[in-house]
């Protein structure tokens, strides 16, 4: 829905205020950062969905803004007329178009139309392909059988390609507008099932799907080239969130520390883990502030394969090790009884320890 100026301004200021607060829990650091940066980008313009409008009621506490309706309504001052007494033939009155639909309805109409076009061209190609390879499969026969063949038959590795783009996503579709099933990162092995020139229809580890032909190619990547794990960092390139999460300059969001647990500070289960929690985020930016050598390695997230960087895994976050002078920071937090330690499996992760609320 659209905003005025002034609640514009008013909700990135409380986003603002609330990232600066130090408060915020790792869901709400990510969502409001997301947040932030729409309206830094749309201004009053800015479009939200009814979960994302009401989780940042929720976050901010917002007030809810009276409609122009209902402000026109209290300041006309004419008197209503008389209403007329209703007879037998009731007519319902129709309702009026918000703003906000007819906004949006020339959009979805274009959507609507282009999917009623997509159908019968998928079906239609599907039919031309299977007509070909029809031919194909009867031409190749007939071949082998009038004289002896000149080529060997085509190895099954010429059916599998590779992914070229550093993250590109899954559809369920050969659109745009198709849903997302997953991302795969740069030099996933997948296998080609059809070319329709400008996507192609794949199998992953995310099941059947699309994906443009752009990022798709036979050539597989490097051989004994590996990317370097570890990253030379300076004190300014890192911001604390937490305990346990923080803020590496250059990456897409924000890394999550593994091999251990720091306690919440926000919405925390008691008293004595929020103060724990404040402990631990202070000991970890002071770590970091007086560091002669800071070192970041970058490790797969305990999430089913596709998902790492979507909200289906580890809230969107990345995950990580942070060395302080030859130290990885967990088990210094660990041996000050700031942390616990945590570890998980190669999918998914155990619940949290509540080891600050005995």
């Amino acid at each position: 829905m659209p905003f005025s100026p002034e609640r514009t301004k008013e909700i990135q200021s409380r986003i603002d205020a609330r990232l600066q607060s130090g408060q915020a829990n790792d869901w709400e650091v990510s969502f409001l950062t997301n947040m932030a940066a729409k309206f830094q980008k749309y201004g009053a313009d800015t479009r939200l969905s009814k979960a994302q409008y009401a989780s940042l009621h929720k976050v901010l506490k917002l007030v809810r803004e009276p409609s122009s309706r209902t402000s026109a309504q209290t300041d006309e001052r004419a008197p209503r007329p008389t209403p007329k007494r209703r007879t037998k033939s009731y007519q319902p009155k129709s309702r009026p178009m918000s703003v906000t639909s007819a906004i949006t309805a020339p959009r979805r109409a274009v959507r609507r139309a282009q999917r009623q076009i997509m159908v019968p061209l998928v079906i239609v190609v599907a039919f031309v392909a299977l007509i070909g390879s029809f031919f194909d499969s009867t031409s190749s026969q007939s071949t082998s059988n009038g004289s002896p063949a000149t080529s060997a038959p085509q190895s099954a590795s010429s059916a599998y390609v590779y992914v070229t783009g550093t993250r590109v996503n899954q559809r369920d579709g050969p659109s745009t507008f198709d849903p997302v099933m997953g991302v795969l990162v740069e030099g996933t092995r997948v296998q080609l099932l059809r070319d329709q020139g400008q996507w192609a229809q794949i199998r992953s580890d995310l099941g059947t799907g699309w994906m443009s032909s752009s990022f798709l190619s036979s050539n597989g990547p490097p051989a004994m080239q590996p990317t370097p794990p570890d990253r030379t960092l300076r004190t300014s390139d890192v911001r604390i969130i937490d305990g346990d999460t923080v803020d590496i300059r250059g990456l897409p969001a924000n890394v999550r520390l593994v091999g251990f647990n720091a306690p919440e500070t926000w919405r925390p289960s008691c008293t004595a883990e929020r103060q724990v929690g404040e402990r631990a985020t202070a000991r970890l930016s002071q770590l970091v502030r007086n560091a002669v050598s800071i070192e970041f390695e970058r490790v797969a997230c305990s999430c089913r394969p596709g998902t790492e960087g979507t909200d289906r895994c580890n809230f969107g976050r990345l995950c990580g090790s942070l060395i302080v002078d030859g130290q990885d920071v967990g088990r210094t937090l660990i041996g000050e009884g700031l942390a616990v330690p945590y570890r998980c499996g190669r999918t998914s992760c155990p619940p949290r320890p509540q080891a600050w609320c005995g």
